[in-house]
């Protein structure tokens, strides 16, 4: 397999040798031939499930690409047949092995997940990388491994796995059992392409990224500073707020974004600016409404927690596409909501944008929210349950 040097890694006392795979649904044989026909320069193979009559699951498959490392490969890239790469792609990989030469790099964070919420919070901060969140799975969809994560993965898993657990969740697994952090580069250098899911995930409505680099003009900067791992997040999930406190600990909670304004004493901040806002919107229904609360909300809550001296303008490029992100992310689970956000959609930024600055407004003012006590968010549900419960949660 032809690989490719990008230059010096001091941590590596040599020069990095890239080498990648794409894993494939046979489906999707002719669309990843031509993703890894990009990828040349990393003598990119296409790999396809080993057994494809063992049952559905894509552990083996992702097994199988991992294990197409080259003998001298220092990094391997492993991408999903379904992505769309950014302009510049193999340049820009580089240049962040070149700049992080030991950590993990996800390419992606979906537009509804934790890691899509802990992007956001990181563009409010200009920073170019983010911690990926360490109580969700690892973003697989396009993932760069040292050659060091690459040998302990496939010494972790059997070359006959079987089963249908998710490789997102045994990557999560065995990287943090090594105590191995991945980073996210804000914006991301991939993007999910339309399509039917294979895998069952259409059940998530449509799935793209936080921040896609194609879509800004400020581009992507892998010199730039990596954000401190956010303690809270604000995810926008089937058009209500949550709140994922304690998010950079090995048990966060959740909270209603009404829940955890009591708790913190601070209910009636932004009510009066957030009922104006919303109601020069005219939604045509309670439903959509409240919708355009929570919107307000989320964005208002980012700001709130955005640390202080880092607060671009409200509508800057890549925050602008992140206040996108999280509005259509934020809906694209409910079809009742979904359409209407998309066809709103200007308008829909245009609100978050109003929290935002009011958010900023009163950080100024009355400054960040202070932690709740331990006692309190011991008391809370754990934040897993937004994925396996999200609508018995409610707190109005």
């Amino acid at each position: 397999m032809t690989t490719e040097s990008v230059g010096s890694v001091s941590s590596l006392g040599h020069a990095a040798v890239v080498g990648a795979a794409v894993m494939a649904h046979p489906r999707r044989a002719a669309q990843a031939a031509e993703l890894a026909a990009g990828l040349a320069g990393w003598g990119a193979r296409v790999v396809t499930d080993p057994v494809p009559g063992g049952g559905p699951g894509t552990l083996r498959t992702a097994r199988a690409a991992w294990a197409a490392v080259a003998p001298d490969a220092t990094h391997h890239v492993v991408l999903q047949d379904d992505v769309l790469p950014c302009r510049d792609f193999t340049a820009r990989v580089a240049d962040g092995i070149r700049e992080l030469p030991d950590a993990p790099l996800a390419l992606y964070a979906n537009w509804n997940s934790w890691n899509g919420a802990a992007t956001r919070a990181a563009a409010l901060q200009g920073a170019a990388w983010v911690p990926a969140v360490p109580g969700e799975w690892t973003p697989s969809l396009a993932l760069v491994l040292p050659r060091a994560d690459v040998d302990a993965l496939l010494a972790a898993v059997p070359a006959d796995v079987t089963g249908p657990e998710p490789d997102d969740t045994v990557l999560a697994r065995e990287l943090g059992r090594r105590g191995r952090r991945v980073l996210i580069p804000v914006p991301h250098w991939v993007e999910h392409a339309d399509g039917a899911s294979l895998v069952g995930n259409d059940v998530y409505g449509p799935r793209h990224s936080a921040c896609f680099a194609d879509d800004t003009a400020e581009g992507p900067d892998p010199a730039g500073p990596v954000a401190a791992a956010p303690d809270v997040l604000v995810h926008l999930f089937k058009g209500r707020v949550q709140l994922v406190l304690a998010a950079d600990t090995p048990a966060p909670r959740r909270v209603s974004r009404e829940g955890y304004l009591r708790a913190a004493g601070q209910e009636g901040r932004g009510r009066g600016r957030s009922a104006r806002a919303v109601t020069a919107l005219r939604p045509p229904s309670g439903l959509l409404g409240a919708l355009c609360e929570e919107i307000w909300y989320a964005a208002y809550l980012m700001a709130l927690h955005t640390p202080p001296g880092r607060a671009p303008a409200a509508g800057g490029d890549r925050v602008r596409l992140c206040l996108r992100s999280l509005v259509l992310g934020g809906t694209a689970d409910r079809a009742d909501l979904r359409l209407w956000a998309r066809h709103r959609v200007g308008p829909l930024v245009a609100l978050a944008e109003d929290g935002l600055r009011a958010g900023f407004d009163d950080r100024e003012a009355y400054g960040r929210p202070a932690p709740l006590p331990p006692e309190r968010l011991a008391a809370l549900p754990d934040a897993a349950l937004i994925w396996s419960r999200p609508l018995t949660l409610e707190e109005r």
